[in-house]
């Protein structure tokens, strides 16, 4: 065994001191790409030239390249010095390393001379990663294909033989060869086109020269989007927008935009990008069809339609792209990661960043990004099976939990340095390392550098140590507080929170900056809470409270975790928030509303003090919070709804809603008169080809058929259950991202749980849409729960109407709408036909799906008509490609362990382990809503029926919060 160890250790070694005998000075790359051809694979060849330098004799180069073809006698080396030509005896790839091949030479190389490396090279299109050099297309017939590169973190020799390493920073020369129909981009703006003689209808496109770049920098792309913009900008840079025309209006204001965000980066990091006529003074944004990713380099600009066309939200959405690749400019090309595997770091800081610099224009973007961020991280994160975010998973929902989480750990070391140090770190960073590589590391370093000059982090805290406990292990704190007024002494621990209450013994720990005010000390005061070799320390706070006096801890939501107070400071915390709420800062009223409803969802916290913090929701005016409160009562509701207990749900729902609601019905009644619109909450429906089309529904979808019982109108009891709405919601607070306004927010909860004048005032919109035959007519914030209760009170004619409406409409949005509200029939027959759609692409997208299953499945009647559904369509369904998306919302919807095991079974039996490995998170999600009804439904209908009898919260000498 110890041989071979020094063996492998000679081997790497000797790897790495050849690697350092050669370094590259500039490249010359010619890429021929045959695209979008009907006989033959989309495939590239190319020539690469690499200029070098010998730093030591030697006859061995080592190079990195993967999954592309090299000819070894194309392969050879011209000697500058001489002009002589030094062949390639051997190309051999490295076993221990993949993405590594050992060239070996006639003749060695020597110390201090230049030579040029010339290699022929061919490779596939890699269509399904969509990394790499990867093909993509639009439209079915005739397919219309694009191409584009995506070489970070470390694809770039997936595309050409290179050194790809992150230090080494050389010149490009690109030209592309391509068919005449496409238009080249690159880095670079274009010198020369000219016919390519070798191919009929091939064109050769000559790039000029780039500045020093690192190979993950290096872009071109392909394609043939039309030029809707093209203009200079005031700093003097031209700037060219590629779209689809029908998109060129929504983008009308990206060449203002770019400029402008340059700016403001350019003022917050007090360090200008390179310009001049060496950096080519151009900016050109791709927008591509069918692409859900976003790249930027030097010059261009790479995102999906979907960004652009979601909706009326979607100038905003398209600056915060725009906000995230601009910043991409510093932290990631004037700075390049010398770690590649470090890209979610970057990603994460340049997040924050991005939703920085849009909080200039607008105060209030950064608290509810932050807040719906904060949601989003810790659902996720609070799963037994989630991985650490320093753990690289190609899959899309931990991908985006790397982001996001790495976006709160940035936040959260704001918070504990302060702003102005913060941004002086950023700025001194820059400096230090422009034109340059840098690790994480060393931005740490950096602001811990700052913080020892300013005596602002105390000497036994180390940034990077605290940033590794965060990045290098899965979950968060649970940080306990216990107040001792006898002793004047606060002590917080910490342990790992689980959704699921586990007798978690293990000794993960991190380290926290505590951020605590109490009720006449409003700045916040930080101490850390330390973490010593997975040895939790206890943090100790004398005399910092008054007994009468409430303690808050985490102020403004600062680290991404959740506390667990005591039941006296919660009381006193309970008491604050009813006597005048404002005295609570709004991120930490979301995060004690957040808190204290999962906290009681775990098992940790009795229901009856849970009730007894939200009761001055009847006050609240944030939608923030009302927002956060709404993600937690709809997932109670969901499983409530299946009982007998939920009549008195109900009425304790319409006790604490309906003060909130009658205060903002007159706003909302405005809004309908003026025809203001704002936008509601639905999935995102992502532009495929699907949308837009043009099927309209044949007359054997009208339910006057044998399908159809009569047209009678639907019976309807109010005491049913059936009261709940086609709201979007799902286990994930993604959905949380709704920007509704607070009197919708308070409609749709008003309208679910049966407050009187909610149903009145939705009967009376839907009946004028329906005589107008138009939906316009209701504000579109509250158009589904208008559609909802009026489908379900409503005649089957009206049902038609609106199907029409859906089949008939282009907008992905509205058809989402009105797909939606159909669900919420009382009629059994309409309950198949929608689930039916379901499974048929041609009449619902693909985008649609799993939004239209779990409206289906969110009404009693909806939910045993599927069950049936998911039996006797288990093969088709378990054979489908989309069997993930369409299993996930019926997984949601159950909530008893008959069921739970029944499907668990079933899926064990019939898909392979790779696939129910792909369901865990969701598997584990609805085995979590099976546990709370088995051992927490009695718990909370208890403590209903105490807060209701005793008509209104607990004062602090007789709550039961033990």
């Amino acid at each position: 065994m110890l041989l071979k160890i020094l063996v492998l250790f000679c081997t790497l070694l000797s790897a790495k001191l050849a690697e350092s005998f050669v370094k590259p000075l500039r490249y010359n790359l010619t890429i021929l790409t045959r695209l979008g051809s009907e006989d033959e694979q989309n495939q590239f060849e190319g020539i690469v030239s690499i200029d070098i330098e010998a730093t030591q004799p030697t006859r061995v180069i080592y190079l990195n390249s993967l999954n592309i073809t090299i000819s070894r006698q194309r392969t050879w080396i011209y000697r500058w010095a001489s002009g002589r030509k030094i062949g390639a005896l051997q190309i051999k790839r490295i076993i221990k390393k993949t993405s590594l091949i050992k060239i070996v030479i006639e003749l060695p190389l020597r110390s201090g001379e230049i030579y040029t490396l010339n290699m022929l090279f061919s490779g596939n299109l890699d269509r399904s990663q969509q990394y790499g050099y990867f093909a993509g297309y639009y439209d079915k017939t005739p397919r219309v294909f694009y191409s584009a590169t995506r070489l970070e973190p470390d694809y770039a020799h997936t595309v050409f033989p290179c050194f790809d390493d992150p230090r080494f920073r050389t010149p490009y020369n690109i030209t592309l060869v391509h068919d005449r129909k496409y238009v080249a981009l690159s880095n670079m703006p274009p010198v020369e086109e000219k016919p390519y003689k070798e191919i009929e209808n091939y064109v050769s496109t000559t790039f000029m020269g780039s500045p020093p770049l690192a190979t993950q920098q290096v872009m071109w792309t392909l394609h043939q989007l039309e030029k809707v913009y093209s203009g200079p900008a005031a700093a003097g840079e031209n700037i060219t927008v590629w779209s689809r025309p029908h998109l060129a209006e929504k983008l009308a204001k990206v060449p203002e935009m770019t400029p402008n965000l340059f700016s403001k980066y350019e003022t917050l990091f007090a360090y200008p990008l390179p310009k001049g006529a060496d950096w080519g003074g151009k900016v050109d944004h791709v927008v591509l069809p069918r692409y859900t990713e976003m790249y930027s380099g030097q010059g261009i600009m790479v995102y999906g339609e979907d960004i652009v066309d979601s909706g009326q939200n979607g100038l905003e959405s398209l600056q915060e792209t725009l906000a995230e690749l601009v910043a991409r400019q510093w932290n990631g090309l004037l700075v390049n990661l010398e770690d590649s595997d470090e890209e979610y770091v970057r990603n994460g800081i340049n997040y924050y960043l991005s939703v920085q610099v849009m909080a200039m224009d607008k105060e209030a973007y950064n608290t509810t990004h932050l807040s719906k961020t904060r949601l989003d991280v810790l659902y996720h994160d609070s799963l037994a099976k989630v991985k650490s975010i320093a753990t690289d998973v190609k899959e899309s929902g931990h991908q985006k939990l790397r982001k996001k989480k790495m976006c709160l750990l940035i936040h959260m070391l704001k918070v504990a340095l302060g702003d102005k140090l913060f941004l002086k770190g950023l700025q001194e960073f820059f400096k230090r390392y422009a034109n340059s590589s840098a690790s994480s590391k060393e931005l740490w370093e950096e602001f811990q550098r700052g913080a020892r000059r300013s005596h602002q982090l105390p000497t036994g805290v180390s940034l990077p140590t605290v940033m590794e406990s965060w990045m290098k292990q899965p979950g968060f704190p649970l940080l306990t507080v216990q107040r001792d007024d006898a002793k004047q002494i606060v002590t917080i621990t910490q342990s790992r929170y689980y959704q699921k209450y586990l007798d978690n013994s293990s000794n993960d720990c991190w380290w926290v900056p505590v951020a605590y005010i109490v009720r006449n000390l409003t700045l916040p005061q930080v101490e850390w809470l330390g973490c010593q070799k997975n040895s939790r320390d206890i943090l100790e706070l004398s005399h910092i409270a008054n007994p009468e006096d409430w303690l808050l801890i985490n102020v403004d939501a600062a680290v991404p975790l959740r506390v667990f107070y005591d039941s006296y400071n919660l009381q006193l915390i309970s008491e604050a928030l009813r006597q005048d709420f404002t005295q609570i800062p709004e991120l930490s009223r979301i995060q004690l509303v957040d808190d204290a409803l999962s906290l009681s969802w775990s098992g940790r916290l009795p229901y009856n003090v849970t009730l007894n913090v939200i009761s001055y929701l009847s006050n609240e005016t944030s939608v923030l919070v009302w927002e956060t409160a709404l993600l937690n009562l709809e997932k109670l509701q969901s499983i409530m709804r299946m009982t007998t207990g939920f009549r008195i749900f109900k009425l304790y729902m319409q006790k604490l809603i309906e003060p909130a609601f009658k205060t903002t019905l007159n706003s909302l009644s405005t809004k309908a008169r003026t025809g203001s619109e704002i936008p509601i909450n639905t999935k995102s429906p992502v532009t495929t080809e699907s949308s837009g089309t043009t099927e309209s529904p044949d007359t054997t979808e009208s339910p006057d058929t044998a399908e159809s019982p009569d047209t009678t109108e639907s019976s309807n009891t109010t005491e049913s259950p059936d009261t709940t709405e086609s709201s979007d919601t799902t286990e994930s607070p993604d959905t949380t991202k709704s920007d509704l306004s607070l009197s919708a927010i308070l409609y749709r909860l008003a309208c679910q749980f049966e407050i009187k004048e909610c149903l009145t005032d939705a009967q009376q919109r839907f009946q004028a849409a329906m005589d107008q035959k138009s939906s316009s007519s209701i504000p579109e914030e509250i158009r589904e729960i208008v559609l909802c209760r009026g489908i379900r009170n409503g005649l089957e004619v009206h049902w038609i109407m609106v199907r029409d409406m859906f089949f008939e409409s282009e907008n992905d949005k509205e058809r989402s709408i009105l797909l939606n509200s159909l669900s919420c029939t009382t009629e059994y027959w309409a309950m198949q036909k929608l689930l039916s759609w379901a499974l048929d692409s041609k009449k619902v997208p693909r985008t649609m799906t799993a939004s239209l299953l779990s409206a289906v499945l969110r009404s009693p009647l909806g939910y045993y008509v599927g069950k049936q559904f998911l039996i006797d369509h288990s093969k088709e369904i378990l054979r489908s490609k989309d069997v993930k998306l369409i299993l996930t919302p019926f997984i949601n919807a159950m909530s008893t362990k008959a069921e739970f095991s029944a499907l668990n079974d079933h899926l064990h039996r019939n898909l392979p382990s790779s696939m129910v490995s792909g369901l865990s998170s969701t598997l584990e999600s609805g085995l979590d809503r099976v546990n709370w009804r088995n051992n927490l439904y009695f718990d909370l209908l208890k403590a209903i029926r105490d807060f209701t009898l005793d008509d209104g919260p607990k004062n602090s000498s007789d709550s039961d919060s033990n």
